[in-house]
């Protein structure tokens, strides 16, 4: 299957671009225009980074017709997936190999995951509210601190710009009893933007495990909301603000009395705060900010079990150009984590005070960047990382760079004070990467290669003998990653292929759930008013256990779309997934969708 995922990714990838090279200059290649803020938090084009960055704009993602957020990341270069089976159920996104909770996610700047598990709840992002997703590989703990070894997933809700208000809604609805349904409106003035949207997901779902509680489908809905307003007065000064709301119900199977069976949450991301513009050279801004992840669990439907988790944050940043070639960012940023549970938590709030400060250096055909930050957390104490950055552009299409960065990840409050399990000895995880890469664009073309190496200590894992989690393990996590693309007015194609070998030092076994192989190609074709395209995403095997004696095979799935335009406000949509209906696992004994129909109707008014 390796050989025929990956020639057939190749042939895929290039053979717009070898049938239709002619069509290269009636466009620019994306990524020219292409800017992303994660990175470093300043505004960047994608070329311009000294980081691995993938970008997904609102057109992808309605290009794509994703029924679950993870359908953007899984196989994307350096991303591997792993769910509990599919619609609203535990989900792990690896990021170059490292855990899931290595990868910090930000909604519109919020931080987000919980303060007990410390994974992202990635299952709960509505695409329907997103306008942007910025993938940065890499570690960033020397700039967002805790969290970011492996790298940084960052979400934008949708939002709006200058025009009358537009009116956009969606229905829709397919395989599994599922539908969804949507509307927002979003505008603008010289001074004010605004955009405000709701939308409402639901399906029965897929029976998750097979001979494990009842052998019946296993539900899922999610009711969002997103509103996003800047204004901005004559002064330069500008009031923002954003909301992300998610709430619903998931249900699953349960094995016996002592595991619940439904969960419903609630997955909230809120921000607000000022820029001013101190001199024409000195911006800054003050933020704050509120997360929520909770769950209320039950079983047979009466209640089992509470995890409600609250983060408020607060950030001042400063933005100061020193002459012309010299760019600082400095700043100062703090949050409170608190836990509400009926699991008696020896503590129950923590909080976390970090100084941070960004160096840009340009210095013609080189540019340097440096990155340092100091946290201070009320349990583990103090903690310093740093990363620097050289790019060189060696050409006018290639532009050379090479990274070696520092970050570590604090221990979650399950790992500190569950009863039974916690250990408040546990120090931070800590990591050192290196990275060398290398970006090409010409026109509607552009490629991008990474090779990285990871060394991850004081891994914290559960020690059977001492039965607690320990500090235990050592990672050594290294690879190579391609992206490359080709985009003109009738052709838009993305290919992406990752080679990973991440090794426990302790027993020279893979880690889990991590597969050396991953590949992804997105083609598409337009047709005027008619467009089809196809996805194929490709898995060698992995280990489900730590020990490699439990072998999940690997895979290969092909996605099929196609869209028509009715009128010029008006379009329909289909999609075929899983087409040759694959049986398929990331997570031993749960189950994943056959082969799935689904039909969409939007408006966008023009």
């Amino acid at each position: 299957m390796k050989r025929t995922a990956l020639s057939t990714a190749i042939l895929l990838a290039m053979t717009p671009a070898l049938a239709h090279a002619q069509d290269a200059p009636e466009t620019d290649a994306q990524t020219l225009d292409t800017v992303q803020v994660t990175a470093t938090r300043v505004t960047q084009t994608v070329d311009q980074t000294l980081s691995s960055v993938t970008v997904i704009d609102r057109e992808e993602i309605e290009r794509l017709q994703p029924k679950q957020f993870t359908d953007l990341l899984e196989g994307r270069a350096g991303i591997e997936t792993s769910q509990n089976s599919a619609f609203g159920k535990n989900t792990s996104v690896f990021t170059r190999g490292t855990s899931s909770d290595h990868t910090l996610l930000l909604i519109d700047g919020v931080r987000m995951g919980s303060a007990t598990s410390g994974g992202a709840s990635w299952q709960f992002l509505p695409p329907e509210e997103i306008e942007r997703v910025e993938v940065v590989r890499g570690p960033r703990t020397s700039i967002y601190g805790s969290d970011a070894i492996g790298g940084v997933v960052q979400v934008f809700t949708r939002e709006g710009r200058k025009g009358p208000p537009k009116v956009n809604a969606f229905v829709g609805g397919g395989s599994f009893n599922t539908w969804e349904a949507g509307v927002g409106v979003a505008g603008g003035t010289e001074n004010t933007n605004y955009s405000f949207s709701v939308s409402h997901f639901e399906t029965d779902g897929i029976n998750v495990q097979d001979d494990v509680g009842e052998d019946d489908r296993d539900g899922y809905d999610n009711t969002s909301l997103a509103t996003k307003v800047s204004h901005r007065l004559d002064n330069g000064i500008e009031f923002f603000g954003s909301l992300l709301y998610s709430e619903g119900t998931t249900e699953f199977d349960s094995g016996s009395a002592f595991s619940p069976d439904s969960s419903d949450f609630v997955h909230a991301a809120l921000r607000g705060g000022l820029r001013i513009p101190v001199t024409q050279r000195w911006d800054t801004e003050f933020a704050v900010g509120h997360s929520r992840d909770e769950s209320e669990n039950f079983l047979d439907g009466e209640f089992f079990s509470q995890f409600d988790t609250r983060r408020d944050m607060v950030d001042w940043r400063n933005d100061i150009e020193i002459g012309d070639r010299v760019y600082l960012i400095a700043g100062v940023d703090a949050h409170e984590d608190r836990v509400e549970s009926d699991t008696a938590y020896d503590e129950d709030s923590r909080y976390n005070v970090g100084a941070y400060t960004v160096m840009q250096l340009d210095l013609g055909r080189y540019d340097l960047e440096g990155s340092l930050r100091h946290d201070d957390n009320e349990q583990f104490g103090s903690k310093t990382t740093g990363q620097l950055a050289l790019g060189m552009q060696a050409s006018e299409a290639i532009r050379l760079r090479t990274s070696y960065g520092t970050a570590f990840k604090a221990p979650t409050f399950n790992d500190l004070y569950f009863p039974g399990f916690g250990n408040l000895e546990l120090e931070p995880e800590d990591s050192r990467t290196l990275e060398v890469g290398g970006r090409y664009t010409r026109g509607a073309y552009y490629a991008d290669l990474a090779i990285f190496r990871t060394e991850l200590d004081q891994m914290i894992s559960f020690d059977p003998v001492a039965s607690r989690a320990e500090n235990i393990d050592e990672a050594r996590i290294q690879g190579v990653e391609l992206e490359g693309g080709y985009e003109t007015s009738r052709w838009v194609s993305r290919a992406s292929l990752t080679f990973l070998d991440a090794e426990d030092r302790e027993t020279g076994n893979e880690l889990r759930r991590r597969s050396p192989l991953t590949a992804r190609v997105d083609l598409d074709r337009s047709f005027q008013r008619f467009s089809v395209g196809g996805s194929i995403i490709a898995k060698s095997r992995a280990y489900e256990d730590a020990a490699n004696e439990d072998r999940l095979p690997g895979y290969g799935l092909v996605n099929l779309r196609a869209s028509y335009q009715l009128a010029p406000e008006w379009q329909l949509q289909a999609t075929v997934n899983n087409v040759f209906d694959k049986d398929y696992e990331t997570a031993r004994g749960y189950n994943n969708p056959g082969r799935a129909a689904f039909v969409k109707l939007r408006y966008q008014q023009r």
